[in-house]
């Protein structure tokens, strides 16, 4: 009991003992380990520093060097963009504003352009480059994402559009990006991409909300919120979000939760549960202290840290919100080139009596809206079924389903219409007897698209021909069959029906 007491005043004093200095001098990014309650600072002096946000003290601060100082020296970094660097205080001062520090889950740090492609290490104190990419520069506002052992990439804008895509680092392998093939449909929120927007991942699983879209000069603002599934690759939209977001309120990810500090409420989206709760702000407290809201980009200087000292031991909790600080950093009103960290205990800032919970999403999902769409389908099904069976005959008395000649394409005696990139993946597909995705893809590229458009371009081709070749033959196998590789099954497989 004694021992459990002097932990307990240990504990609830130590940021007396041991406080340390909140001013954060010169340009930097941060990481946040919310599960160590750590705070990870890399500023424009290559310093890497780690403070515990529970005990308030810089546990330590490195200095970090260049791994092969020959090769990066005399180098400079708008030679980036030729793969060059130089990292002298007054280049990464600039930098600053493109890079991400990341921590995976075995403790390595990483700096990421916004960009897109290029990759540091800061592995043993020491930095160097990983990636044999180039940089994309079509990947701003988008996000890095550690998962299992892996590095991800989803979304971004670059190039005059946003876009849809998910990477993958192939690290050890080429050291390049690949691009990672979906299971089912896009939501059509991310048809046209997505870049700004707001995301958190719990486990497997990868939610987002908020964001835009830009195509053809037209802007959209997304609604919905969104998940990916990391086992299956596959996209779900869970539903339109209840809450007004065009006033750009401070939204900050954290644990399995989004915190979001309106100007009139405090919200708490709980993804797991799909509940969201609603709290009144206490009186007392200027929301302006939090700064600014945000927009929606990985600008925001404000973050969550969750206090777990003592639990161990019984130590007694107010509510389930006196744990939960949020931290903000401010520009220094008397140094120049200056930020303070300020931190804010959660139920100083809200009325946890006034919690209510009220609905996630702007439409409660009814039987009818199950059940509707499912007779719909049913049908639909019975009526293709009688009508294979009528027409199961015509299908058998035609040797050949397709044929293409002269660069015409025919579906038993009907002319399809295409143009020359169908034209050339068709050619494709009739010289090779399997060809992977990402070879039509280049094929494409190399005819003048984008690599972005290219991958749409392909996905929409073998879509239209696939229906079309299934209304007119009434065949039960698509013209372009699609099968995933045998030795890695992030790659896909393009082969032709047999005729």
């Amino acid at each position: 009991m004694i021992n459990r007491l002097l932990f307990f005043i240990l504990i609830t004093t130590s940021h007396f003992l041991f406080p340390f200095n909140n001013e954060i001098s010169g340009k930097f990014i941060y990481n946040v380990d919310i599960n160590k309650s750590e705070l990870h600072i890399f500023n424009n002096n290559l310093q890497l520093s780690t403070y515990d946000l529970n005990n308030g003290i810089l546990k330590y601060s490195k200095q970090i060097g260049l791994r092969k100082p020959d090769e990066l020296n005399n180098r400079t970094w708008s030679g980036l963009y030729s793969g060059e660097i130089d990292l002298s205080p007054n280049v990464m001062d600039g930098l600053m504003n493109n890079l991400i520090l990341k921590k995976n889950n075995e403790g390595e740090f990483f700096l990421f352009h916004d960009g897109g492609g290029l990759i540091l290490s800061l592995e043993n104190d020491e930095l160097s480059r990983v990636d044999n990419s180039f940089p994309f520069m079509n990947k701003f506002f988008g996000d890095f994402i550690m998962y299992e052992d892996k590095i991800y990439h989803f979304g971004g804008y670059g190039l005059f559009r946003t876009n849809n895509t998910m990477l993958v680092f192939d690290e050890g392998n080429s050291n390049q990006w690949d691009e990672v093939s979906y299971e089912g449909s896009l939501p059509e929120e991310l048809n046209d991409g997505i870049a700004s927007f707001f995301p958190l991942q719990i486990g497997s699983n990868y939610f987002l909300f908020g964001g835009n879209s830009s195509t053809n000069n037209e802007r959209y603002f997304n609604k919905s919120v969104l998940k990916f599934d990391f086992q299956n690759y596959k996209w779900k939209n869970l539903g339109e979000i209840n809450l007004d977001l065009s006033e750009n309120p401070l939204v900050i990810p954290a644990e399995t939760c989004f915190y979001v500090f309106d100007k009139d409420f405090f919200y708490q989206i709980q993804l797991v549960k799909e509940k969201m709760l609603k709290f009144e702000y206490r009186r007392e407290f200027n929301l302006q202290s939090l700064g600014k809201s945000q927009p929606y980009n990985r600008g925001n200087r404000s973050f969550i840290s969750i206090d777990k000292r003592g639990e161990e031991f019984g130590v007694i909790r107010i509510n389930d919100y006196d744990n939960k600080f949020v931290h903000t950093f401010k520009p220094h009103n008397g140094k120049v080139n200056t930020s303070i960290l300020n931190k804010y205990r959660l139920d100083e800032i809200i009325d946890v009596d006034s919690q209510q919970e009220v609905p996630l999403f702007s439409v409660e999902q009814s039987r009818n809206q199950f059940f509707i769409p499912l007779l719909i389908i049913l049908l639909i099904l019975m009526i293709n079924l009688l009508y294979k069976g009528l027409n199961s005959d015509k299908i058998l008395k035609n040797s050949k389903l397709y044929n293409f000649e002269n660069d015409e394409l025919f579906f038993l005696n009907t002319k399809i219409s295409i143009d020359n990139n169908s034209i050339e993946i068709i050619k494709m597909l009739l010289e090779n007897d399997k060809i992977t995705s990402n070879d039509v893809v280049a094929k494409l590229v190399d005819n003048g698209l984008s690599y972005d458009y290219a991958s749409k371009v392909k996905n929409k081709i073998i879509e239209s021909l696939n229906e079309k070749f299934e209304f007119i033959t009434n065949s039960s196998e698509p013209f372009i069959i699609i099968s995933k590789s045998s030795q890695d099954k992030r790659i896909q497989i393009l082969s032709l029906l047999k005729n």
